[in-house]
Order: structure tokens, then C-alpha cells, then sequence
């Protein structure tokens, strides 16, 4: 597989997965308000866009943010930026990926300027994405072969997944006054949550469900598991001859698997006791991995902040 076609793999699993929690991120949080005071307590959804990295150029005034964080596809950030890349990046391998797969993502691309221009609201829109988004990744992991090329954008999907969910932790955590129960149900754990815990949901068993949580697939402990199983099944296919052979193409293994690690053999208390602490280990983790990936499969290394970016477009 060329270094070329393992990028794009990645960086469409990064993408689909970026639309998709962006817009289960926003549709809760915009519940949160009520009816007729979203220009006048905007403050929880500002600070989560602080926390979420999404604070630079994004607009003071309430409609024009939400526009800039769903609407704008000039924005990679966005939720329709987002999956205009992804559709860009299947466009480029539509020799590997299956047909349905691009099929399913060139449909949503061209619905978003009709769905995006509706005067439905944005709850409709956001809510079609995390349709369109399920069926992409439905598509991708029941018909794709689970080769070199799946196991790329599994990596990309799942690091983008952790990233996230661990952004959005952070947000809860330095005084927004988020609700517990609007945090589980932005990752879309609030069902899986109540059907194994009941509807009691406090700080700590929030914590626990959403970082360490082993049966929900949206969990942080879930997401890094994923990488590190598809990064060995690279390595043990030779995946190092995409890149330079001088590199380690098990360095981002490594990283996962320490955090991973840490995360699997952590009670409870000590979660929440050490939660700033692990929060920014994992975002470092995230995010050295993703460097040792670029520098190990692909042509060259980006900075991890989302950007305007083109095609094969990059955390910028």
C-alpha cells in the first residue's frame, strides 16, 4: 500500500469521527438551553468550544458560532468541513474502499447544501449527520476488508474518538456546571449507561463509563484499544516499508499501549482523584501518537490543531 493511499485511509476515519461527535457534542449542549436564552447563556457552549480547541476564529455572536461549528465547509473543524474532507479523501482512494462506502459518503456531500440551507435548525441537521455518520462506519466495517487499509483508518478513527471524548471531559471538569448526564449522552452512552447502571449518575460513575467503561465502543478505554490492536496488526504486516525504514513504526504502539495500560489497571478513586493529571496524559498521548504515525507510515508530520486544510488535509 502506498504512503499516499495510507493517509488518506487514516485521515477519513479521522474525519467521519470528527463529524460525528462534533455534532453529538453540539445537538446536547444546545439542549442544554433553554427555549429563547441561547444569546444570553452561551457561556457552557463557549467554554466547551474553548476546550475543545475550537475557540480560534470562531465568532462572539451565538448564530454565527453555530454556524461557523456546523454549517461553515470552509472550516475542517466544523461538523460539514468535516465530512467534506472525508468524502475528498475517498474520492482519492476509491480503488480501495467499496463502493458502498463511497457511495454513502459522496451522498452525504452532496446533501449537506440542501441540508444546510433548511430552515429546519440545526438539530435536524446535526441529527442527519450522526445518521450519515453511523451508516459510513457501518458500511466501512462490514464491507471493507479488515486489511492494511482498514486498520489505517481504524487508527485515525479511534485516536480522533479519544481525543474528543477527552477534550469534552476536560470541559466538564473546569467549572461550565455541565451536567453529568449531558456529558454521557454527548459520547452517546446515555442508554448503555442507565441499562448496566440505572439512572443514579454522578461525577464518579460518569468518569468511569466514559474513560474505562470496556463494553461501550465510544469510551476512551475502547478507542485506545482499538489503535493499539491496528497498530500491531501493521507492524506485524511490515507496515514500516510505507515510510522511512529507519523509523520505528511501533513508537505509536508504545504510547498507546503505556496509556492504555494505566487506564485498564486504574480504580475508581484514584480516576478521580488524579483526573486533571490523566486527562492530560491522554491528550499527550493522543497526540505524540498521531505525530509517531505521520513520521512512521506517511510523508511528513503535522501539528495536531484542526485548521482549514485540503484534500488529504491535516491537523494543522
Amino acid at each position: 500500500m502506498l504512503s499516499r493511499i495510507a493517509e488518506a485511509m487514516y485521515w477519513m476515519g479521522r474525519h467521519v469521527e470528527r463529524a460525528d461527535t462534533t455534532a453529538r457534542i453540539v445537538d446536547t449542549y444546545l439542549h442544554l438551553l433553554p427555549s429563547g436564552t441561547w444569546k444570553q447563556e452561551n457561556q457552557i457552549v463557549r467554554e466547551l468550544v474553548e476546550s475543545m480547541g475550537l475557540a480560534e476564529g470562531t465568532p462572539d455572536d451565538p448564530d454565527l458560532l453555530i454556524r461557523a461549528l456546523v454549517f461553515d465547509g470552509e472550516r475542517a473543524s466544523s461538523v460539514a468541513g468535516a465530512l467534506i474532507a472525508a468524502r475528498d479523501n475517498a474520492r482519492g482512494v476509491r480503488d480501495v474502499v467499496p463502493m458502498e462506502v463511497w457511495e454513502c459518503l459522496n451522498v452525504t456531500w452532496h446533501g449537506l447544501r440542501t441540508r444546510s440551507t433548511s430552515a429546519a435548525g440545526p438539530h435536524t441537521f446535526l441529527r442527519w449527520v450522526a445518521e450519515r455518520s453511523a451508516m459510513a462506519n457501518g458500511l466501512i466495517d462490514q464491507m471493507m476488508s479488515h486489511d492494511e487499509g482498514w486498520h489505517f483508518l481504524n487508527v485515525g478513527r479511534s485516536l480522533e474518538r479519544a481525543d474528543m471524548t477527552v477534550r469534552l471531559l476536560a470541559s466538564a471538569t473546569q467549572g461550565t456546571g455541565t451536567p453529568w448526564r449531558a456529558l454521557v449522552t454527548a459520547t452517546g452512552g446515555f442508554e448503555p449507561f442507565v441499562r448496566y447502571h440505572g439512572e443514579n449518575m454522578g461525577r464518579r460513575s460518569a468518569l468511569e463509563f466514559v474513560l474505562l467503561d470496556r463494553r461501550f465502543p465510544r469510551s476512551v478505554f475502547r478507542a485506545m484499544n482499538a489503535a493499539e490492536l491496528s497498530l500491531a496488526e501493521l507492524e506485524a504486516a511490515g507496515a514500516n516499508s510505507y515510510g522511512d525504514p529507519r523509523r520505528d513504526p511501533s513508537s505509536a504502539r508504545r504510547l498507546i499501549g503505556r496509556v492504555r495500560t494505566g487506564l485498564e489497571y486504574r480504580s475508581g478513586p484514584e480516576l478521580e482523584d488524579e483526573l486533571t493529571a490523566v486527562l492530560t496524559t491522554l491528550q499527550r498521548a493522543v497526540e505524540n501518537a498521531h505525530v509517531a504515525v505521520t513520521k512512521s507510515f506517511f510523508r511528513q508530520g503535522d501539528a495536531v490543531t484542526w485548521a482549514n486544510q485540503s484534500t488529504l488535509g491535516a491537523l494543522a
